[in-house]
């Protein structure tokens, strides 16, 4: 129920904000703002279930032999089943704003699955981190937070333009935010630097923070002990 919730809230509030207060409402606010909540949602929500992934699987580290790697992966497909109930958002925004699917929906697997690959990539540092730093938990929420509002999270990049657009576009939530606005609202194939772009980064942290991972998992047994 939170995972179909907390969308529906959040696209609301920003709704009030872009249309209101920003007064840059654009093209289908409804449906622009869903495109970056509903795929956040499934960032933020890893993060958080890997940071605590330790202490919250405490009896079957304690218990069982398995293969700790499965650990950050399983929190970010924890968080799926609930991601892809969020679609129904999708729906009902694009039923709002009478845009009609194209066969560009058929590219939307494959962005699901880069979504779900950076959200993956990014749990084995948010593990770590969790379990190193554990004060400091609510800091590193609040931080991915703010980037969601460096990216295009509330303004699409399609109302951006010079510098501005070139500064968004380093941040990796805009390439995946964009990729589902070019699909759902624009009724386009994504642009390839909006796949390529989150995968590049998803395989150069999982480079970063494997080995780290591997060396630290020995240790999970007596952190919650």
């Amino acid at each position: 129920a939170k995972w179909l919730l907390d969308p529906f809230a959040l696209v609301g509030v920003y709704l009030i904000l872009v249309t209101f207060v920003l007064d840059k409402p654009g093209f289908a606010p409804g449906l622009s703002l869903a495109c970056a909540v509903v795929p956040f949602q499934l960032i933020m929500t890893t993060l958080i279930n890997a940071m605590s992934a330790v202490t919250t699987r405490r009896s079957i580290i304690l218990n069982m032999a398995f293969r700790r790697t499965l650990l950050p992966i399983s929190s970010a497909l924890t968080e799926t089943a609930g991601f892809l109930a969020s679609f129904s958002l999708f729906a009902l925004m694009m039923a709002s704003y009478r845009i009609a699917p194209t066969l560009s929906i058929l590219w939307l697997p494959v962005i699901v699955v880069v979504n779900i690959c950076f959200a993956a990539a990014i749990s084995f540092p948010a593990l770590i981190f969790g379990l190193w730093f554990r004060e400091l938990r609510p800091v590193a929420i609040s931080l991915v937070r703010t980037m969601f509002f460096l990216g295009s999270g509330l303004v699409p990049l399609s109302a951006t333009r010079g510098s501005v657009d070139n500064a968004l576009k380093l941040n990796p939530f805009t390439a995946i935010f964009e990729s589902y606005r070019e699909v759902l609202m624009f009724g386009t194939a994504p642009q390839v630097w909006e796949i390529v772009y989150p995968l590049v980064l998803s395989a150069v942290v999982i480079a970063l923070f494997l080995p780290l991972f591997l060396r630290e998992q020995r240790q999970f047994a007596k952190v919650v002990e």
